[in-house]
């Protein structure tokens, strides 16, 4: 009797051992798939905020691109200053920025508006513009992870700043020309290499003057009432 009350104590204790032994292995378990869970969404939480970065980045150059387009169009309708498309585009980029952008899972998505420091325009050789620059800009996820920064650059084709000298010039021809079919013809013929094409013409008693550059389709028109 003796002998089983003793074998049946052990065995309570092994049973005990065995219980416990089971709840730490399954409280290690636990920890380690919760640890593991955390992990990985911590790099899906840096991959989002890296893709939204690159994203919102992307579409920011392609506003940029559309508002260098915009505001040579919006200034070559009346042959306006180089400076007159700066501050146009400047403009139309910031309406952009303005707008802000809304996803989720992002506490915080941060981009200043630009400035003459963070924006440079460049005028090229051959009166294309470019602008560059970079924006400190802030993406916060919900879970902590960052991304800094926007990089810009964009550029168009048509060659605003050459186009411009071009107009004038050949408008000032235009006003002292006897025939200006004959000096429209002319133009054609002497910047058909640059693939410019010019149009000179009276329209309700002011005399007009459009130059397109074929490949971008852009024109800039002085006119002159009178």
């Amino acid at each position: 009797m003796v002998e089983e009350s003793g074998s049946a104590e052990l065995l309570a204790i092994f049973a005990v051992f065995v219980v416990l032994t089971g709840l730490v292995a399954l409280n290690t378990f636990e920890s380690g798939y919760l640890r593991q869970m955390e992990v990985l969404q911590e790099r899906m939480a840096v991959d989002t905020t890296r893709a939204v970065a690159l994203a919102i980045e992307s579409e920011l150059n392609d506003s940029l691109r559309s508002a260098i387009a915009a505001a040579m169009f919006e200034a070559g309708r009346f042959a306006g200053s180089k400076a007159e498309v700066e501050s146009r585009l400047r403009s139309y980029f910031n309406q952009r920025i303005a707008a802000g952008w809304a996803y989720s899972n992002f506490d915080n998505i941060y981009i200043p508006l630009s400035d003459e420091n963070s924006l440079l325009v460049e005028w090229l050789p051959d009166g294309g513009l470019r602008a560059y620059g970079y924006l400190e800009a802030s993406f916060t996820h919900v879970l902590g992870a960052r991304a800094y920064g926007v990089k810009l650059d964009a550029g168009v084709s048509p060659r605003y700043g050459r186009m411009l000298h071009l107009a004038n010039l050949a408008y000032g021809w235009a006003q002292r020309a006897a025939d200006i079919a004959a000096l429209e013809e002319e133009l054609n013929e002497n910047y058909s290499a640059e693939m410019f094409s010019f149009h000179i013409y009276w329209e309700n008693g002011a005399l007009k003057l459009t130059i397109t550059e074929l490949y971008g389709g852009r024109a800039i028109t002085p006119e002159n009432e009178g």
